[in-house]
């Protein structure tokens, strides 16, 4: 017995020697959790606790898919919102009231007044010819009036111009930007170039820019330099306030001159008498006049204003997107086509060809039209000795590529503007002959189409330049 009572004590010492190290591994738990496990009341907290956690992992799910929108604009306001809220929530109405730089607003008063009067004058022609209906639009989309003279310094609202961006139309829309706000752009149509139904996307723009940005002057500088800059701008500064941006240089130069530049706009189109500045007035009836048909078959503008016994110059006028005489359409994607008031019902009753017409034309016959040559400046180039190559006025180059001074750089690659035609090379045709047919020079068909020399070919498509 007294043998058993020891080999007894030997396995409970061992046992617990064992013990010993596993237990000092186990952390001591606090008295809280204790005491949860004790308790009646704490295993109905423990209970609580356990249901009320999906609910808080629910949240954040939701709060991810808000994040996660497919919509850029929603998904950008949604960040800026949340890190600096804007200090407007609803559309000021009544003017844009920016806040500029005084000596920024007095250069670009100066610039359109003095330095480029011509230019301006002629942007301000188009613009007296516009302002009616561009300010109807944004009336019917509650915006101010004075974003008309967006529009006025994007293009002077040349309905055609196009710039080195590819940004086309009177306000400038990129491919991009114009498809996203529900303009059609293909190979017939181009619907950045129509006044009206560009200017109902610059609406829904600029409401998203401000619904954005929470001012007009960030809003206008996202309209120049795009969101994503300005954006970012915001989120380097740590603020939103447009004269902080500028005062710490993060916006570029060009867009901290957009601001002032618009207002100096507005200014003088509206004090253009005070500054000597004239503006043509237009027969405006062409554009007040008008109402929309539907087409839903593919038709030729030309052969529509035939059967109108309309002016194809005034269908031209009216509907400037049309980029070719043949425009392709169907149930599924009509076209809205602007006439004349009071031509609906015959517009109705006109039968539209289903096959595009076949242009003929003969082996001598021309095509002209307006391109833009590229001319690498040589060692000795200067703008005066270009200009007398290739025929063209100084302005017309400078404009043409944005220069102001009259410095130009070896190397430089120079759009030189100007109407070129067709031409296919007959038997016996030699440059000398093409030249004098053309009224140009050979040197002008030289540089026109690359050649190193002077042979050509029969056969030989050559483009024939003179100017624009």
């Amino acid at each position: 017995m007294k043998n058993l009572s020891i080999l007894l004590v030997l396995l409970v010492s061992s046992s617990c020697s064992h013990i010993g190290p596993l237990l000092g591994k186990i952390k001591p738990q606090p008295r809280s959790s204790i005491a949860s496990l004790t308790s009646n009341k704490s295993y109905d907290s423990v209970k609580i606790n356990i249901e009320e956690t999906p609910k808080v992992e629910k949240k954040s799910v939701v709060k991810k898919k808000v994040v996660q929108t497919t919509d850029p604009i929603d998904q950008e306001k949604s960040f800026l919102e949340k890190i600096f809220p804007a200090t407007v929530s609803s559309v000021d109405k009544k003017g844009l009231n920016l806040r500029y730089k005084e000596k920024h607003y007095n250069f670009w008063k100066k610039y359109f007044s003095k330095r480029e009067k011509e230019r301006f004058q002629r942007h301000m022609s188009n613009g007296v010819k516009f302002e009616s209906i561009v300010k109807e639009v944004l009336k019917e989309h509650k915006l101010p009036a004075d974003l008309f003279y967006v529009g006025l310094i994007e293009s002077g609202y040349n309905t055609h111009i196009r710039s080195h961006a590819s940004a086309v139309g009177p306000w400038q829309f990129i491919k991009g930007t114009g498809k996203r706000y529900g303009l059609k752009i293909d190979r017939y149509l181009d619907e950045r170039r129509n006044i009206y139904k560009a200017s109902h996307a610059a609406a829904n723009y600029f409401k998203d820019l401000y619904n954005i940005f929470g001012s007009w002057e960030l809003a206008l500088c996202a309209y120049n330099a795009g969101e994503y800059r300005i954006i970012n701008a915001i989120r380097r500064g740590n603020t939103r306030d447009y004269r902080e941006l500028v005062r710490k240089k993060l916006i570029p130069r060009e867009t901290i001159n957009y601001v002032p530049k618009v207002a100096a706009a507005k200014y003088l189109f509206e004090n253009r008498k005070k500054y000597g500045l004239r503006a043509k007035r237009f027969h405006s009836d062409i554009y007040t006049n008008v109402e929309e048909v539907e087409a839903t078959r593919s038709f030729s503008l030309s052969k529509v204003a035939k059967g109108l016994r309309v002016s194809l110059k005034d269908m031209k006028t009216l509907n400037p997107e049309v980029k070719k005489d043949w425009v392709a359409v169907t149930r599924r994607r009509p076209f809205k086509l602007l006439i004349p008031k009071g031509y609906s019902q015959k517009f109705a009753s006109l039968n539209f060809s289903t096959k595009r017409p076949v242009a003929r034309r003969s082996v001598s016959q021309s095509i002209s039209r307006k391109v833009s040559s590229i001319y690498r400046v040589k060692r000795g180039d200067n703008l005066t000795g270009i200009s007398k190559k290739f025929g063209l006025p100084i302005r017309k180059i400078k404009r043409a590529n944005n220069i102001r001074g009259s410095k130009i750089m070896v190397g430089q690659r120079l759009s030189i503007p100007m109407t070129v035609s067709r031409y296919k090379v007959r038997r016996g045709d030699n440059l000398t002959v093409i030249a004098r047919k053309f009224n140009t020079s050979i040197r002008k068909i030289v540089v026109a189409n690359n050649l190193r020399g002077h042979r050509i070919y029969k056969g030989q498509s050559l483009i024939i330049p003179s100017e624009s």
